[in-house]
């Protein structure tokens, strides 16, 4: 399908003449039919304040009215987990291929944040290894807490806990601890 651009043009209206019919106003001056004009434009202008007043209120109230419905589906829809989501993506070649893209773009931007001293190497291998902290400190029997202290940047990890974090990340000690 080809998109074809359409010239519009614009045609300004002439300029409206506002001529009052002699016979309506014969004996006004000039002056009084501005002083009309006035007041009735002053008494658009409330008009409209007015309206616009309560179309600010109802869309107030439809903002309300938005936000429960939301809630209310928040409340009551089905969570789909993200593994069906992600086969869902992964299903077609050109979504694996942004999958593995946007995998390989993350862990060159985790790779960059360890190089530059703003990630921890403990947390850059959970990381890149799909693990989250509750998994990782069941895996070395202690509670997330602790495992959110080693992923600290200067943190003194004991020796033994690198040990364990070898074994199952499958890396070198000197990968988890640098140069």
């Amino acid at each position: 399908m080809s998109l074809i651009s359409e010239k519009v043009r614009y045609a300004p209206k002439p300029r409206f003449k506002w001529q009052m019919p002699p016979q309506t106003f014969p004996a006004l001056s000039r002056d009084e039919m501005c002083d009309i004009c006035d007041s009735i434009k002053d008494t658009e202008i409330e008009n409209l304040k007015a309206e616009n007043k309560k179309l600010k209120k109802l869309v107030e109230f439809l903002k309300r009215e938005v936000q429960s419905l939301d809630l209310k589906t928040a409340l009551t829809a089905k969570a789909v987990p993200v593994k069906n989501i992600v086969r869902e993506l992964t299903s077609t070649p050109e979504g694996k291929e942004a999958w593995e893209k946007a995998w390989k773009d993350q862990f060159y931007e985790w790779k960059e944040l360890v190089e530059q001293g703003k990630m921890s190497r403990i947390k850059y291998h959970r990381l890149i290894n799909g693990i989250d902290q509750i998994t990782l400190a069941a895996k070395l029997g202690t509670a997330q807490p602790n495992i959110s202290r080693l992923e600290r940047l200067g943190y003194n990890v004991p020796t033994k806990t690198l040990k364990q974090l070898t074994k199952i990340f499958n890396v070198k000690m000197e990968d988890l601890i640098g140069d």
